[in-house]
């Protein structure tokens, strides 16, 4: 069961207060994935925003009609994915599928963004941790890229 001291340990809502926390709870439910499943497509609507309990995902581009690039993978428990529910324009920008049997956190979007704009210091808490998150995730795709030219000697202006 999922409980405010659990989402408490989360990368996303780690200071948030007990309140908001369990205001939090209300809006959540717990989705139990097979390995395989796709939990969101990309350029689908966002709708949820999801946090892992336990398992695996990975958050995949098309980079061609036939040729999926990964970009991430979600493995540490408390992990936040599927952003996009929070930013416009609400559009999921990967397709997240399940490494291995799973369990996530999915939070209905609509009225968690309506709970930010009514408790402002949540929001403005929950948008700096997301920014974070991302510049984070940037930079961690980044040091992947160089790496893949350093393999192939690929040189860069």
């Amino acid at each position: 069961m999922v409980t405010a001291e659990w989402l408490k340990k989360t990368e996303l809502f780690e200071t948030l207060t007990e309140p908001q926390l369990n205001a939090l709870l209300s809006q959540c439910s717990v989705k139990t994935c097979r390995e395989g499943d796709t939990i969101f497509r990309h350029r689908e609507e966002a709708a949820s925003l999801y946090i892992l309990i336990r398992g695996g995902i990975d958050l995949i581009v098309k980079a061609q009609e036939k040729i999926d690039f990964m970009t991430s993978k979600i493995e540490k428990e408390g992990a936040v994915f599927g952003t996009a529910a929070l930013m416009e324009p609400y559009q999921y920008n990967v397709t997240a599928v399940c490494l291995k049997p799973s369990e996530v956190l999915s939070i209905e979007a609509g009225p968690f963004k309506k709970a930010m704009e009514n408790d402002p210091a949540m929001g403005m808490e929950v948008m700096r941790k997301l920014a974070a998150i991302y510049f984070n995730r940037l930079n961690e795709l980044r040091s992947g890229v160089s790496n893949l030219f350093k393999i192939f000697k690929i040189k860069t202006p």
